[in-house]
């Protein structure tokens, strides 16, 4: 079998398209030198391109990558390199599918850059090149991920149970609350700010417990019946009706969404999310005609609630935190600690001070408050990015 990332030219080709620093592709280089003159890592490396590339047996858990004992016993602490070489040995077979789909060689390009972020993250973190992020990457190389401008997308279902709305006439969207999602006292979600070592800690155990509320969801003819959310992503105890004559669906759960998320180091301006939205609705509806979006989704560090009163009001991560409807979910600390950060450890005593989030955040620990992170719905258009619809009217109202 000829794998072509094993020749140098093409490696060095294809390393450029991915946004490969120099120094790493000269390390990509050597470890491929070894595998073609050794019949045993070249097997090796053959048998899981094979498995991954030609047959789509991807490590889809967000979990390690297993490695192969022998791989390890030769390449040490560059074992990653030999297995992102094996992933960017997709990247021929991933373009034709790009080709045959009429997707221009700019949106390869973007989403691919993707490796190059991450192989430099690490040598950011330990000054070697490395890679550690093959439980993502699989997205990008079955053309499943696509990088548009500033941001990612994933077209997936909706798997969440609060439903959305939206009234005829004022246009205002309300979202009402999951059924199934227990509630602390202050609407949040029961279980939220919890460490990440205490994820296992039963929810009854959890503060607040003892007060926890279970909202209410119902269907009817006439319309339906629950707790409101507000946007600020708390349920209220006080339930509403709406009128199936004044307010329409517009998201329930098993709904396609646009799921979006953000690459590491490039400028975070509302202008680059605007583009970025704009080219994504765009591509969506054309490549996806079948299975169209409803609402665009994200999960995100940036959406810890706490952020909008620890960083100053004209912060990019606070305007963009704005631009969506938050809802309740047990998070925690841990979402933007391993980000902001760069740790898996949550240990503020030692934690690092030399940004001013990083400074906001610790003093805010340190004053004994809770952080964590929710999910967001966006409805509106990307002409409308900057109006942030949702608590605008929510403090317009209050």
């Amino acid at each position: 079998m000829d794998i072509e990332i094993l020749n140098e030219d093409r490696l060095r080709y294809w390393c450029r398209r991915a946004n490969i620093a120099e120094e790493a592709v000269n390390e990509l280089a050597e470890i491929a030198g070894q595998v073609k003159g050794d019949t045993t890592l070249y097997s090796i490396f053959a048998a899981f391109h094979e498995a991954t590339a030609l047959r789509g047996e991807w490590h889809r858990q967000w979990s390690p990558l297993p490695y192969d004992p022998t791989v390890q016993s030769v390449f040490d602490e560059r074992t990653s390199l030999f297995y992102v070489l094996a992933y960017l040995a997709a990247l021929p077979y991933t373009e034709k599918e790009y080709l045959r789909r009429g997707i221009e060689a700019q949106v390869f390009d973007e989403t691919m850059s993707d490796f190059g972020l991450w192989m430099f993250y690490i040598y950011e973190r330990t000054g070697k090149w490395g890679f550690d992020r093959f439980m993502w990457v699989w997205r990008h190389l079955t053309g499943e991920l696509f990088r548009l401008g500033r941001l990612q997308y994933v077209l997936q279902d909706f798997e969440f149970g609060v439903t959305a709305f939206r009234n005829k006439s004022t246009r205002r969207v309300l979202l009402l609350a999951d059924p199934q999602v227990k509630l602390r006292p202050d609407g949040y979600a029961l279980g939220a700010g919890r460490l990440q070592r205490d994820d296992d800690q039963p929810l009854e155990d959890a503060p607040g417990a003892a007060e926890a509320w279970q909202p209410a969801f119902s269907e009817t003819v006439d319309g339906w019946h629950g707790n409101p959310i507000a946007p600020y992503g708390y349920a209220l105890k006080t339930p509403v009706f709406l009128p199936r004559a004044e307010w329409e669906c517009l998201l329930r759960s098993g709904d396609p969404v646009l799921d979006i998320h953000i690459p590491r180091y490039a400028p975070f301006t509302a202008e680059a999310c605007r583009d970025s939205l704009r080219r994504a609705y765009d591509f969506f509806t054309v490549q996806y005609p079948q299975r169209l979006f409803k609402a665009t989704f994200c999960h995100t560090w940036f959406f810890t609630a706490q952020l909008q009163q620890i960083l100053p009001a004209q912060s990019n991560i606070v305007h963009f935190q704005r631009e969506f409807y938050l809802f309740p979910h047990p998070g925690g600390p841990g979402y933007l600690w391993g980000f902001a950060f760069s740790e898996t450890e949550f240990d503020p005593a030692s934690a690092p001070r030399d940004t001013s989030l990083r400074r906001g955040v610790l003093d805010w620990l340190a004053a004994g408050k809770e952080l964590f992170d929710l999910p967001g719905l966006l409805f509106h258009s990307p002409e409308e990015w900057g109006t942030q619809p949702y608590m605008s009217t929510w403090d317009q109202e209050k």
